[in-house]
């Protein structure tokens, strides 16, 4: 059944403060729930992002739904199946004080979706029965369904999903930043073509060119540079350029190899390696860094970020590192279902839950509140 998302329709989706939630994370008693009703809506976000909103939600069903913290660096939001939920880090403030999100099982769009990506504030969703793609903005209550693109992205399999920004153009009347939603999707046999939606044109474009990378790892997507990069199984990233409509593979930093678990992230606009090694004892994060060669070409560099010791989570055994957005780097301790957030000196920000009591699954998709705009 299918799937017509109208921008301005049931827009009057909410979540308010639960009690009766038994979930807490840092300083909250209490959790969040969704409600639809017919009450006035609010006065969306100011043009000032809330970068320091940070945000975790779980693939498929986590707890219920937490607010947004105004004051934090790097939230990270969710994915779904059947249900996208949310769940949020916590500044060192009351939860009175806390921005909400609205709606973020993203109920308002009347039909099943599934949370593909979120760079800035936006988030992709793809409509499960009609395939299209719809991208929304839960802090300011905006979602528009993109045109039909052009090629099945789902016939050879799942197609990986990217939302990447453009640099700001200060020529345009609204001052705002353009962004592009770039798809690489399987065509059998490790090969992957590329599609991409421009909100500048507000058109579709197929890629040229094709490349033969094995697999890419769908969750694994980050935007930064202008580009969409993922990690494939031969061990370099892929790279997708959409204002050029080219991809290239960048070798991934000597610490990929030397260091057993690895995540991609985005620190500062750039694309970032956080790297580990067992038990947490140690934990590098490396940077890339785009250069013009005097040819022209672009040249992709690694250098050094920053080096800590495990903090409060070094000697744990199972701690995986999660993807991030923003100064902080992001770890998921299933032991104690806690999700934990520490700067680049190891010093632990913020945490998530514990995530006990339901079911829920463990690979988050960042996401940053923001008052982007959707549209052109």
């Amino acid at each position: 059944m299918a799937a017509a998302v109208d921008q301005d329709s049931d827009l009057d989706s909410w979540v308010d403060i639960d009690p009766d939630n038994p979930a807490n994370s840092s300083d909250d008693d209490a959790g969040v729930r969704s409600l639809s009703s017919g009450r006035t809506t609010p006065d969306c976000c100011s043009d000032d992002e809330h970068l320091g909103d940070l945000a975790l939600s779980s693939r498929r069903r986590s707890r219920a739904p937490s607010p947004p913290s105004p004051t934090t660096t790097a939230p990270t939001t969710s994915t779904t199946s059947p249900t996208p939920s949310y769940a949020s880090f916590d500044p060192i403030r009351s939860w009175s004080e806390k921005v909400l999100v609205p709606d973020p099982s993203f109920s308002a769009c009347n039909e099943s979706v599934t949370v593909l990506a979120s760079t800035r504030g936006l988030v992709c969703l793809r409509a499960n029965a009609s395939g299209n793609y719809i991208v929304a903005n839960p802090a300011t209550y905006e979602r528009v369904r993109l045109p039909r693109h052009a090629c099945d992205h789902s016939a050879y399999g799942d197609p990986a999903v990217v939302i990447t920004f453009e640099n700001a153009y200060t020529c345009c009347d609204d001052h705002r930043d353009h962004y592009h939603v770039v798809v690489a999707f399987p065509l059998g046999d490790g090969v992957y073509a590329y599609e991409s939606f421009s909100s500048r044109t507000w058109e579709w474009t197929v890629a040229a060119g094709v490349d033969a990378v094995e697999q890419v790892i769908s969750a694994s997507g980050v935007g930064a540079l202008g580009r969409a990069f993922w990690r494939t199984t031969l061990g370099y990233f892929l790279c997708y350029n959409p204002a050029a409509g080219a991809a290239t593979l960048v070798p991934a930093p000597q610490e990929v190899l030397d260091w057993p678990y690895w995540e991609l992230g985005c620190m500062d606009n750039t694309l970032c390696v956080t790297c580990m090694n067992e038990l947490v004892k140690s934990v590098a994060v490396t940077r890339l860094q785009l250069e013009t060669s005097e040819d022209g070409a672009e040249v992709f560099n690694w250098s050094f970020g920053s080096y800590f010791e495990g903090g409060c989570l070094r000697n744990r055994r199972g701690v995986e590192l999660l993807r991030s957005q923003g100064p902080e780097v992001v770890f998921w301790d299933p032991n104690l279902e806690l999700v934990f957030a520490m700067d680049t000196e190891g010093r632990t920000t913020r945490t998530i839950g514990p995530l006990s009591g339901r079911q829920y699954y463990s690979d988050f998709i960042p996401y940053v509140s923001s008052s982007t705009g959707i549209t052109r």
